[in-house]
């Protein structure tokens, strides 16, 4: 007990240190830019028009579950661009997918697309080469979401303004000319889109018609806050005309031999690509929300129009069911309260979450481990996905290769959340979220079915037995009394990580 004390004793001190200081420096005066009219010459008018005419003021969705469907999705309508291209994402990773996304977002630069890319700063310490040049192009416009200003020093700075750094911007969109956009919770990376051993079952919306628009507008506010700072004021290298040219012969030359990747054979047999050859896309139609927190989170402020209290709302309003589906799952201990008490007044109450084995964030796991007996006692359904039994995550450090990273809500099979927002601390307090909260009852019925009939192969079911947490594998008919497929170090792990009260930054 002593031992425990002292380790929890350093822990709050230790988060005492780091959120004394750090606010955002002053990075000098930015010219504004917005959103561009749709063009009545746009590529994809002629694909939307009859679309649009036929559902008056609803919104569209297809949905895009997988991977390799939602990249191609995302090219699809880049190369289509005519006037504009935002993009907005929390990772954007140097890979094959990131690369390809790159050179087609440089096409459309090329004839004469508006780019503007707005990226959080944490994970782009390897990139800022590779992003200034990109900038060179007349185009090409990219910010960074309260970024470090000592480039070179950024875990130094982490550290000395956690208060400030530990903010980040976990929004995802990508929209073109204010007609089509991409929301939900995939960031740019070979792992979000089957193309990587590391395999984020996730969930994405394709979306034309009346939400697009307020997408467009997040995006502007966003890319004109002051937390959103462009790449030429945080770096100051410049490069010589030879530099440029030796750029552009390298890109060029990676460009024609990325061309035997078997990626690409794999985009070429798409579903979605299939569909959208033939014209066969399933469009979903209904009335739309787009919710997002304010930047101004970023600085604590504004705390009356963040996303959680969007969420809250929508969540509060179930009658009969509510469906969470979230990777890191940590309710806190009014979250836990507010479910069980939802599913004893009657409402049926179904979490699907990670499990141990599966999870990419230890920390998340034994933040939410100790909700489990509760939520359980209290009529709450659980579900945890396995992981790939072929790569068993035994170790502490690393990810499984099989993890689910999707985050949606639904409310009675008659509305859904799909989005960027997890149900912990994090996204209702930290960072900054956003998604579409999209009431179209066939739609969200249909994703809670697939859900459902999923979940017997892909999940582990939760029960209490005699106050003990027991997993069943109902497709193989078997009962486990530890957390299934983790081994003895990351289980040890786990429980040890738990000890800390760092509940608050989950």
């Amino acid at each position: 007990m002593k031992k425990r004390a002292v380790l929890v004793w350093i822990a709050v001190f230790s988060l005492g240190c780091l959120s004394a200081c750090g606010s955002l420096p002053d990075f000098g005066e930015k010219e504004p830019s917005y959103k561009l009219p749709v063009p009545v010459d746009a590529n994809l008018i002629q694909f939307t028009a009859p679309l649009l005419a036929s559902h008056p003021g609803q919104t569209g969705v297809v949905p895009l579950v997988d991977g390799v469907d939602a990249f191609i999705a995302r090219l699809a309508i880049i190369t289509a661009a005519t006037t504009s291209v935002d993009l907005q994402y929390y990772i954007y990773r140097a890979d094959d997918t990131g690369k390809l996304l790159v050179w087609h977002l440089l096409d459309a630069a090329e004839r004469g697309v508006r780019v503007r890319i707005l990226l959080d700063d944490l994970t782009t310490k390897e990139l800022d080469r590779g992003l200034k040049l990109l900038s060179n192009h007349p185009n090409i416009s990219i910010r960074l979401f309260n970024p470090a200003a000592s480039r070179g020093y950024r875990g130094l700075e982490f550290v000395t303004g956690f208060s400030r750094m530990n903010r980040r911007m976990h929004n995802k969109s990508l929209t073109v000319d204010n007609l089509a956009t991409i929301v939900g919770g995939r960031n740019i990376g070979n792992e979000y889109f089957s193309n990587d051993d590391v395999d984020f079952g996730d969930f994405d919306l394709l979306a034309i018609g009346e939400a697009v628009d307020e997408v467009s507008n997040q995006f502007d506010l966003y890319w004109n806050a002051d937390v959103a700072v462009p790449i030429e004021t945080l770096s100051d290298t410049s490069f010589s005309e030879q530099e440029l040219l030796d750029a552009d012969e390298s890109y060029r030359a990676e460009r024609s031999e990325f061309d035997s990747n078997p990626y690409i054979g794999r985009l070429e047999l798409s579903r979605f690509l299939g569909d959208l050859r033939e014209q066969q896309l399933q469009w979903y139609w209904g009335r739309a929300e787009v919710v997002y927190d304010p930047p101004q989170k970023a600085r604590k402020q504004d705390d009356k129009l963040w996303l959680l209290s969007d969420l809250s709302t929508f969540l509060e309003g179930a009658e009969d069911e509510v469906f969470i589906v979230s990777p890191y799952f940590v309710p806190t201990k009014k979250g836990a309260a507010e479910l069980v008490a939802a599913s004893q007044s009657g409402i049926k109450v179904t979490v699907v979450t990670n499990s141990l084995a599966a999870t990419d964030v230890l920390a998340v796991h034994a933040g939410y481990q100790g909700y489990r007996e509760a939520l359980l006692d209290g009529g709450v359904k659980i579900f945890e996905v396995k992981a790939d039994p072929r790569h068993k995550s035994s170790g502490w450090m690393g990810s499984s290769r099989t993890s689910l990273h999707a985050k949606t809500f639904i409310l009675d099979r008659e509305s859904i959340f799909v989005g960027s927002f997890n149900f912990d601390p994090r996204s209702a307090w930290i960072n900054t979220e956003m998604g579409m909260i999209f009431h179209q009852s066939e739609f969200a019925s249909g994703v809670a079915a697939g859900i459902d009939a999923g979940l017997i192969d892909s999940a582990f079911r939760l029960e209490l037995e005699e106050g003990e947490l027991v997993w069943f594998d109902d497709s193989r008919g078997l009962k486990l009394h530890s957390e299934p497929g983790a081994g003895f170090w990351r289980k040890l792990m786990a429980d040890f990580i738990s000890l800390f009260p760092i509940e608050s930054q989950l």
